[in-house]
């Protein structure tokens, strides 16, 4: 049986209610007025003293992680050294030279590859 395009269903859409309006054009540009508002909405989950412990701490008095590098041909957690391939700097590993490398922190690598301390 042959559908019938008269009978088409107007409201059904494959589009997104703002790109049905046209207001998903161009990119989406956040505006917060109000910053105490917008960090609960986000942190509900969370206890209101730490946000407020968050909120009166200096960016560089955050703490910081460091990156570590797992090279697959050594197995073993190795310095990182930058290479330049395709003209295109990489990260390789600073032993052997190998582009097979996992970076992540240094206690999930030793977890997950198994590695003894």
């Amino acid at each position: 049986m042959p559908m019938n395009d008269s009978k088409k269903d107007d409201n059904y859409s494959f589009l997104h209610e703002a790109q049905k309006l046209g207001k998903a054009a161009g990119d989406q540009v956040m505006v917060i007025d109000d910053l105490d508002k917008a960090v609960a909405d986000i942190s509900r989950i969370t206890v209101p003293e730490a946000v407020e412990s968050i909120k009166n701490t200096k960016e560089d008095d955050l703490p910081t992680q460091v990156l570590s590098i797992y090279c697959h041909d050594c197995r073993a957690i190795v310095p990182a050294q930058i290479k330049t391939i395709r003209r295109k700097p990489r990260k390789v590993c600073g032993a052997c030279g190998s582009v097979k490398i996992s970076a992540g922190k240094e206690a999930a690598l030793k977890k997950f590859y198994h590695l003894e301390d």
